[in-house]
């Protein structure tokens, strides 16, 4: 290969360089002041620019750790909502790998929850739990339905954040390691508020405050929400703040595919995309020579499912060695970006404090009196977390918010418990929905409505009906007759009217309509957070009365009176799918004659179940003893077996008797997630046994046992169950349930 052409331009090339070098050399030779001759060229101020995404936003912890590793100093850092939480913590002095273990240790399902752990929730919380009642809390003003301004209010996540930014707490953001800025919007004219000052985790919360999933955040005045709806990447911010130079990274959501807008959240989604995109392609639009964009590859990746954020951490890091190249030009020298980072770095402590104290000054139904009552002259420091779980365990308070404030010698944690915006009157609302494939198929829609403080004293009134498969409305007054509200006097109405089918050898020969109407007059006590004990008299009238099929049973009406008595201890974590905890119940009914009745008759159950497992897999075994005390029972107080994990394979309510003792062991193991709506999705099996006497239908013998392979999902609208049950005696069933069995 001839290479002669090339010599004279490489020769030419060589003398321009050379005669630049003696240029250059003589410039820096030439006599100046002493300032110019020390200076170096000054560095362009970088920005940091980091964009909200939901869970997709945890990928911002892989370019961190990239831009550490490449020496790159950052002098500002701008975040909008996911963007806000990762690069807060960074500029509050966080390294990557601590911001990185914060969000694997997250509880995410709990943080995304203002419900205490259901361990640490109200009596009257876990009653409707066990009455299968939602947990969806709605007010209600007259006739008019109120809703919560957010899904969540953030009763988990601002302590959450306030230790993820520790031991930055409030200030001008200027004074933190790295100057920062978390965008929001005011959420009365749509403007953007870039938050420069004060609670540093307030401002954060405020700017991942999704319209309608979290609840709004006020802060200087304003009413603050998601600063993605106006400015998802927050450019012009950074450049206001003197950056020369941006790295922007953008986690934004993909528009859904036709195919994927399935349903009204589907929808939402897609609009907070549409309404995002357009604010961040007029920001990226604005981008300049020597900036940087990096754009991690997150697939489909749901912008909802936190559990699983950390994954997306290696897309992070991907996507910003990819850009490698071009962020080398941001880099520095070893000893100028570990002094840099010397500066950025603080020691991650976890609040401390040597007091607490309880701020009622905001209160506007509930008595400070109550309060202190409820959390003593002296509240432990050392139990600030019991307290705030004491607080929102009386359902009167949305959030508990928390606030340091240090002082030579001593730091005081001040509890401000916040009123529900949408109290004092609420309703809850149940569903069940079930099929067994047989022309077995009912449904039971209920609502319970409780109105609070009607008293200064805490006198409540609550309501019950239910239509479907039972028809029920109910009435119970409660006087408190102490302050914290743990004794009270609870008067009560009760009418029902259900059908009761009578089996023979499987099959329904008959139809009973039972009827009740009761007033009771119970003393209720409440002892420690897990159990209640109710002792009272009930006196009304009770009757039976053949629809349809053979007169089996004779029709009766007449007044029932009895003492009763019942006791429960809840400290199971789950209903639907338990893991951990117990729970004990025990009820009892003496029908005498000698009250004014026409009955007379005992009546006792005891229940109890334990709960094993983990994350993956839960085991609940439970055991049943029902029993008259060696009597009858009327038909509308026998006891019932039959139906899906209660004795599967039977129909609902098949067998009839006075006397049984029952053993259950149900097996779940999750094995797929599946979406928002069907979060997880799992397998199983049950096992059951009986033992009963005086029944009904001499036909089913004295010791019965059944079992039931099902998949079941945990829906927001309650477990979805799929299932097939067999008995003994050849009997099988299909099942499809929605709500609990």
């Amino acid at each position: 290969m001839r290479l002669a052409p090339r010599r004279p331009t490489l020769r030419a090339l060589a003398c321009v360089a050379i005669a630049l070098s003696t240029a250059a050399a003589a410039v820096r030779a030439a006599p100046t002041d002493a300032a110019q001759t020390d200076a170096a060229p000054p560095r362009a101020k970088v920005c940091l620019v980091l964009s909200g995404g939901g869970a997709r936003g945890i990928a911002h912890i892989g370019v961190l750790k990239v831009l550490e590793e490449l020496r790159v100093p950052i002098d500002c850092v701008v975040g909008t909502s996911a963007g806000a939480i990762i690069g807060g913590a960074y500029a509050s002095g966080a390294s990557p790998a601590e911001i990185e273990a914060a969000m694997r240790g997250a509880d995410w399902q709990q943080l995304l929850s203002d419900q205490p752990a259901r361990g640490q929730r109200s009596l009257y919380a876990k009653e409707l739990d066990r009455d299968h009642f939602g947990s969806a809390e709605l007010g209600l003003r007259g006739t008019e339905l109120v809703l919560p301004r957010g899904v969540v209010a953030g009763q988990h996540l601002q302590f959450f954040l306030q230790a993820l930014v520790s031991p930055a707490r409030r200030g001008p953001f200027d004074d933190l390691p790295i100057p920062y800025r978390a965008l929001a919007t005011d959420f009365e004219n749509g403007q953007l508020v870039a938050l420069d000052h004060g609670d540093l985790a307030a401002a954060i919360r405020a700017s991942m405050s999704v319209p309608g999933a979290f609840a709004p955040v006020e802060i200087d005045d304003r009413l603050l929400v998601d600063g993605g709806l106006v400015r998802n990447v927050g450019i012009d911010v950074a450049r206001e703040l003197g950056a020369s130079r941006v790295i922007v990274v953008n986690v934004g959501s993909p528009f859904l595919r036709r195919e994927g807008i399935t349903s009204l959240l589907n929808a939402a989604e897609q609009m907070l995309n549409i309404l995002t995109a357009q604010n961040v392609d007029a920001s990226l639009a604005t981008l300049r020579h020597g900036d940087v964009l990096i754009a991690p590859d997150l697939g489909a990746f749901e912008a909802t499912d936190f559990a699983h954020g950390v994954e997306q951490i290696p897309a992070g890091e991907q996507a910003a060695r990819r850009a490698a190249g071009e962020l080398a030009g941001f880099a520095v020298a070893e000893p100028e970006y570990s002094a840099w980072r010397e500066r950025q770095r603080r020691v991650r402590v976890a609040p401390r404090y040597d007091q607490f104290v309880v701020d009622t000054t905001t209160l506007k139904r509930v008595p400070p009196a109550a309060v202190a009552e409820l959390l003593g002259p002296d509240p432990d420091p050392r139990r600030a977390d019991r307290a705030i779980a004491a607080l929102l365990a009386t359902d009167d308070f949305q959030t508990v918010m928390g606030d340091l404030d240090s002082a030579p010698g001593s730091t005081t944690l001040t509890l401000a418990p916040r009123e529900k915006s949408w109290g004092p009157d609420y309703l809850h609302a149940g569903a069940e929905l079930s099929s067994d494939f047989a022309g077995d198929s009912d449904f039971l829609l209920a609502v319970d409505q409780r109105m609070t403080w009607l008293d200064g004293r805490g006198l409540e009134l609550r309501n019950r009906a239910s239509v479907g498969r039972t028809n029920a409305l109910g009435s119970e007054l409660r006087v408190p007759l102490s302050i914290d509200r743990r004794t009270v006097l609870a008067p009560g109405l009760e009418v029902d009217d259900r059908l009761r089918s009578v089996y023979v050898d499987g099959e329904a020969i008959a139809s009973y309509r039972l009827r009740r109407s009761r007033a009771s007059l119970d003393l209720v006590e409440a002892l420690g957070d897990a159990a209640e004990l109710r002792a009272g008299v009930e006196y009304g009238r009770s009757s039976a009365a053949r629809m349809v099929g053979t007169p089996l049973l004779p029709d009766f009406h007449q007044l029932a009176a009895a003492w009763r008595a019942a006791l429960v201890l809840d400290r199971l974590d789950s209903l639907d799918f338990p893991r951990r905890g117990f729970l004990l119940t025990a009820d009892a009914r003496f029908a005498r004659r000698m009250l004014g009745g026409e009955q007379a008759y005992d009546r006792l159950s005891l229940g109890a179940e334990q709960a094993f497992g983990s994350q993956r897999w839960s085991l609940l075994v439970a055991a049943r003893y029902d029993t008259a005390l060696g009597g009858g029972l009327p038909l509308d107080e026998a006891f019932t077996l039959g139906g899906f994990q209660n004795l599967s394979g039977y129909r609902r309510d098949q067998v009839l008797s006075d006397r049984v003792t029952s053993l259950r062991a149900v097996y779940r193991q999750r094995f797929a997630r599946s979406s928002a709506l069907l979060p997880a999705l799992y397998g199983g099996l049950s096992l059951e046994g009986a033992d009963v006497a005086r029944l009904f239908d001499v036909r089913i013998p004295s010791r019965i046992y059944g079992g039931s392979v099902f998949i079941a999902a945990d829906s927001p609208f309650g477990p979805v169950y799929l299932g097939t049950g067999l008995a003994s005696g050849g009997f099988i069933s299909m099942y499809l349930y929605l709500g609990r069995p």
